[in-house]
Parts: C-alpha cells; structure tokens; sequence
C-alpha cells in the first residue's frame, strides 16, 4: 500500500496463537506490526491496511519508522539452490545503478553505487530473473510428485508474502525464496498449492499440509525468522 507521502507502506506480520482479530502494533524502535490469528489468510491483510489506512497513517506520524538503512551486501547466499554470489562495486553515474554478472558467480554494480536504494532494485530485479528459471520447475514438479493441478506460475518481488494461491490455480512465488534451505521452499510450495484444495486456513486445509510437511509448525516459524533476517 502507497501512503499519501508516496512512499511504500513497510511493515512486519506476526502470528500469535491468543489474536482473535487483526490489530496494529507502533513503535519507534520496530516501526508497523500487523498481529494477526493463527492461520490467519495473509492475502487479506492488503484489504485491511487500505480499510485503516487513515488511522494507520495517523499512528506512523506519531511513531515515524526509523528502519535501518540498507547495508550493500557483499556476497549473496542462494540458499535454494547451493550458490553464493560474491559483489563488487564500482562509483560512476550518479543517476543509475548498473548489475552484470561477471564470470562465475560474481556480480559488479556500477553506477550511483551511494544510493542505497537503487543498488537494492537492482539486486530485486536480478534475483527475480534468477529465480524465475529454478522456482516454477520446481514448484511444478512438486505438484505433479504430489498429484496437486497448477495452472501457472510467476515469480515477484513481494514485500509480505512467501508466496501466494489464486483461485485460478495460479502460484505467485516471492524470489527471496532463492535466500532460504530447501526445505522451507518445499514447505511454501506445499503449503501455496494444498490451497488449490482448500481456499481458507481450515482444519482440512492444515490436514492436507501436515500429510506432506509434519513439522510444518517448525517451518513456519523458521520462514518467520528468516523474513526478518533477510537483507534484500
């Protein structure tokens, strides 16, 4: 959600077992909190920010967001799929920020490289375009390995969400799940496409997960940590 300023509403997502309604959290040191139930269906919060938008608006101004500013990493581990990036920079224009990659696993970014947040859009974009080709395979061949329909497949750059189930059968997968174990990845395609049986959070929907991920308690809470680790 764009606030009035212009700017992208930034925010973290917290589950509790004892929530039984969405609430807001404040505060200078963490900024935004969404609280939400257990089980809770995250492609709803979207609509619940913009129903609160004033009243969110008006607590930021109260508690402004003092989020670290972003630190230029120098490698980037690919967790997913076994591969660690190693990133040069190089200062030239002062308007744009440049990736290519240059020979095996290393990138060089050029350009405006003192903007922060031009030297993160272009680790996004890149890690999409890395993403793309390793991702919808492999979530293609989990739904046919576990017999689930899968109509398509994208991959973004999503601010809130692993990943996210159309009613279509369509999967809209977040490349930061290049960042994470295996593992974790498997459990976001499993638990995106148990949707296409169940559209809620339901007893059957979490039955259907827990078939094929048993802990998948343990690995929500791991993907939790991680989101919050994350750098890009």
């Amino acid at each position: 959600m764009l606030l009035s300023d212009g700017t992208e509403l930034m925010f973290r997502v917290r589950a509790h077992a004892n929530a039984r309604r969405v609430s807001f959290l404040f505060s200078r040191r963490e900024g935004m909190v969404v609280r939400i139930p257990r089980g809770f269906d995250r492609n709803r919060i979207p609509g619940i920010l913009e129903q609160h938008r004033e009243a969110i608006e008006a607590a930021l101004r109260k508690y402004p967001m003092r989020p670290e500013p972003f630190q230029r990493p120098e490698r980037i581990v690919l967790q997913a799929i076994g591969e660690e990036w190693t990133i040069e920079y190089e200062s030239g224009n002062s308007r744009h920020v440049t990736l290519a990659q240059r020979g095996e696993q290393r990138l060089h970014i050029s350009g405006a490289i003192d903007r922060p947040e031009l030297v993160r859009r272009v680790l996004q974009r890149w890690l999409v375009l890395k993403a793309r080709p390793h991702l919808i395979p492999w979530l293609r061949n989990v739904a046919q390995e576990l017999g689930f329909p899968l109509k398509g497949a994208t991959v973004r750059f999503q601010r809130t969400l692993w990943a996210s189930c159309s009613h279509r059968d369509t999967v809209s997968l977040n490349a930061r799940l290049l960042l994470v174990p295996p593992a974790s990845v498997r459990y976001v395609f499993i638990h995106e496409l148990a949707h296409t049986r169940h559209r809620n959070h339901s007893r059957e929907f979490w039955q259907v997960v827990a078939a094929h991920v048993p802990d998948y308690r343990a690995k929500r809470t791991e993907l939790q940590k991680l989101w919050n680790a994350l750098e890009i």
